[in-house]
C-alpha cells in the first residue's frame, strides 16, 4: 500500500521531496507563488499542482488523500524583526498583515474537516506555539477527532547538514506516532561543500574577526554574517540555519598564502536543506535562494514521514 499526500503551502517542495523519499506519493501540491509551483512541478511531474490563496479555496475541489502536510506561513510568527503578536481579541479581527498571515494556519482545520485525513502534519517555527490563537487552533483539530503530538526537531539530529529547529505537530486519531529520536544521525557541512576555498582575503570583512580565530591550515571553516558568531570547522559542524532573506553563510580557509573566503552558493544551500543535486529550481538567483531558504528540511520531512507510515501500519 502506498500512502497518498496533499502538500499545502508546498513552496519549492522540501516537504514533498522528503515524504516522497519516505515512499509516500504526493498527489497534490498547492501554493500561492507561481515560481515555487513551477519548481515543484519540474521535480514532481506526477503531482497535481494548484496555484491559489489557500485561505480562500473550496476544499471540496481538492482530491482526498491519506495524509495532509501543511507548512502555513511562519513569517509573522518568527522572532526576526522584533514582531509582537497581539492578544486574541485583536487577532480575531484580522486588523493587520500579521494577523492575516498567521491565520493561514486555519486552512489546516478547513481542509481536515472536509477530507478527514488519516494523519495531518503541520510544520512551523517553534514560536508558532506562542500565537495568541494557538490553543483555539488546537481545539479545532481536536474537535475533528484528532490527537496531537508535538515535537520541536532540529533537522541536524536526523541527518541534515544544517541546524534547523522547527515545530512539528502530528495529528492522528490514536496519537500513536513514535517521535522519539533514538540515535542521532549527524552530517557535517564539509560533505556538501564544493572544493573551492574562495579568493584570498585582501581587505577587512565583516567576518574578519571569525577568520582570525582559525588556527588549522587547509580546513574549511563555517563563518556567518551574524553578531558574535564564531568560526566552526566544517568537518565537524553542520551549517547554521539557512534563511530566505539572504546568504549569511561563508567559508573561510587558512592557507599558506593566507586566508581565503567565499560565500556559499545556492546549490550548497540546497544540499544543506537535503535536496539532491538533481533537483532543479525555477527562477532567478534571488528566487531560488528564497525557495531554498523557505523550504522544509528534506531530511526532517523524510524522518517524520517514516514515523507516520509506521504508525499507520504501512511497511517502510
Amino acid at each position: 500500500m502506498t500512502l497518498t499526500m496533499t502538500d499545502l503551502f508546498s513552496g519549492g517542495g522540501g516537504s514533498s521531496e522528503g515524504m516522497a523519499q519516505a515512499g509516500i506519493h504526493v498527489q497534490v501540491a498547492a501554493n500561492h507563488w507561481e515560481t515555487a509551483i513551477a519548481t515543484h512541478q519540474k521535480n514532481h511531474p506526477d503531482t497535481e499542482h494548484i496555484t491559489a490563496n489557500l485561505s480562500e479555496v473550496d476544499w471540496r475541489s481538492f482530491p482526498t488523500t491519506d495524509l495532509l502536510w501543511a507548512s502555513p506561513s511562519c513569517v509573522w510568527h518568527a522572532r526576526s524583526g522584533g514582531r509582537k503578536q497581539p492578544p486574541a481579541e485583536e487577532e480575531m479581527r484580522r486588523a493587520d498583515a500579521g494577523s492575516v498571515d498567521r491565520a493561514t494556519a486555519f486552512a489546516v482545520i478547513a481542509a481536515s474537516e472536509v477530507h478527514q485525513y488519516d494523519a495531518v502534519i503541520v510544520e512551523n517555527v517553534p514560536e508558532f506555539q506562542a500565537w495568541s490563537l494557538y490553543s483555539w487552533w488546537l481545539d479545532g483539530m481536536r474537535a475533528l477527532g484528532y490527537r496531537q503530538q508535538i515535537i520541536v526537531l532540529d533537522a541536524a539530529d536526523v541527518g541534515a547538514a544544517q541546524r534547523r529547529v522547527r515545530y512539528f505537530a502530528v495529528f492522528t486519531r490514536d496519537g500513536n506516532v513514535d517521535l522519539t529520536i533514538r540515535e542521532l544521525k549527524r552530517t557535517h557541512a564539509l560533505s556538501i561543500l564544493d572544493a573551492n576555498p574562495g579568493k584570498l582575503v585582501t581587505r577587512k570583512l565583516y567576518v574578519s574577526d571569525q577568520i582570525e580565530q582559525i588556527t588549522a591550515n587547509d580546513v574549511p571553516h563555517l563563518v556567518t554574517y551574524r553578531r558574535n558568531a564564531k568560526a566552526r570547522r566544517a568537518d565537524t559542524h553542520p551549517l547554521a540555519t539557512i534563511t530566505a532573506g539572504g546568504n549569511h553563510h561563508g567559508i573561510a580557509t587558512l592557507t599558506d598564502e593566507g586566508p581565503r573566503f567565499r560565500m556559499l552558493n545556492n546549490r550548497e544551500c540546497a544540499r544543506g536543506q537535503g535536496f539532491p543535486d538533481t533537483y532543479e529550481f525555477v527562477g532567478n538567483a534571488k528566487d531560488v535562494k528564497k525557495q531554498i531558504g523557505n523550504a522544509v528540511s528534506v531530511d526532517a520531512a523524510r524522518w517524520i514521514g517514516g514515523r507516520v507510515k509506521t504508525a499507520l501500519g504501512v511497511a517502510a
